[in-house]
């Protein structure tokens, strides 16, 4: 068990975590506060979670304590066992059990007990009363979409759910004091061959002057590689991104299909959407997204993009910017594209040639080793 260290007045103070005796505790904080759960950590391009479900009663197979959803569609089944000594293989079956339940249960059924849900009493969100699931999943989406989202629409949430359901494609997260290695070991093993996504997780509560503070993570938390991971309805693959071009461009981005952060010697990932994907690089304690590929076109960022996203998280040193301004001008297709007045400046695979690609990753590989990974940085 860790702690926290507090010091005040030159003197260290440790601060031990609360511990959950019983799991319904637990299961009401994270059903106020579904950000407790820690899906950075599993999905860089997570969404936040709405709960959509309390004792979520299934036929001949009991409850599941906590169910979840994101505007993607992607469906999340929470379980809680901490007391000690609990026969942990019994709980991965039996969450196993609750989604082989859901498994193929057709939208108009699975909307109808969430609804019910909605009205019942365990919902403390009155806004939820009323409506639809579609409908409260639009009204999250109001409440906690983010300036990057692509827009959110029903008939797709609907498409994405009634997908995930007919495949059998959930994520279930089992919340527990610990998990032996067998445990582990399984459980990566069915995340690795599986139709779903299974993941342990702990999380600690800590109490200090009246604030409650959660440091949570998973236990096992294997991921599947960036290219060929298992997918939920509602994102798509980058094969299929690829797949979605016109022929003659699809060798432009096919190269990056491959590209390694780590023999580039730089940090980041490529997150994917609904639509296409997303290049991100670690800066500091922050992240920067600086391209975005869609079917027709793509984006590349620009100075005002730089200037509103940058924060107390991601240090610029003086020069840099100008240093990038000064490099993307040199690739003939983006010459104008870091003064350009929006935040993103796009480009048709019409108007690019993929040397240009080519070139602008090598710049920007360059550019960050430069300015943030080398010594004097």
């Amino acid at each position: 068990m860790g702690y926290l260290l507090r010091i005040l007045d030159e003197k260290p103070e440790k601060i031990k975590p609360r511990t959950f005796e019983k799991e319904v505790p637990l299961q009401e904080y994270i059903k106020k506060y579904p950000a407790i759960i820690p899906l950075e950590e599993i999905d860089e391009n997570f969404k936040p979670l709405l709960i959509i479900g309390r004792e979520f009663s299934l036929e001949n197979a009991g409850s599941i304590d906590l169910l979840a959803i994101d505007i993607q569609g992607i469906i999340t089944i929470i379980e809680f066992k901490l007391e000690k000594n609990a026969d942990m293989r019994k709980v991965v079956a039996q969450t196993i059990e609750y989604a082989a339940k859901l498994w193929e249960m057709p939208y108009d059924i699975f909307d109808e007990k969430v609804q019910a849900y909605f009205e019942s009493e365990r919902c403390e969100i009155g806004a939820l009363k009323g409506k639809t699931l579609a409908q409260a999943i639009e009204w999250h989406y109001q409440n906690t979409k983010g300036e990057d989202e692509e827009g959110f629409s029903i008939e797709d949430f609907i498409k994405n759910v009634s997908a995930n359901l007919q495949k059998g494609q959930f994520r279930l997260i089992i919340f527990s004091d610990s998990a032996d290695e067998r445990i582990k070991r399984a459980v990566v093993y069915l995340n690795e061959l599986s139709n779903f996504d299974i993941y342990c997780a702990k999380t600690e509560m800590y109490e200090e002057a009246g604030q409650k503070i959660f440091n949570s993570t998973f236990i096992t938390r294997d991921r599947k590689d960036f290219q060929g991971r298992k997918k939920h309805a509602g994102k798509i693959t980058f094969s299929e991104f690829l797949e979605s071009l016109s022929p003659q461009f699809s060798g432009f981005i096919e190269p990056y299909k491959t590209f390694d952060m780590k023999k580039n010697e730089v940090f980041g990932y490529f997150s994917m959407g609904t639509k296409g994907f997303a290049a991100y690089f670690s800066v500091g304690e922050g992240k920067l997204k600086l391209f975005e590929g869609y079917p027709d076109y793509v984006s590349i960022v620009t100075k005002n993009r730089f200037e509103k996203k940058i924060d107390g998280a991601i240090k610029m040193p003086q020069g840099s910017l100008e240093d990038y301004g000064n490099g993307i001008s040199k690739i003939h297709a983006f010459k104008s594209s870091f003064l350009s007045k929006g935040q993103w400046a796009s480009y048709k695979y019409a108007q690019i040639k993929p040397n240009d690609l080519t070139q602008y990753f090598d710049f920007i590989v360059s550019w960050l080793k430069r300015w943030f990974l080398s010594e004097e940085a």
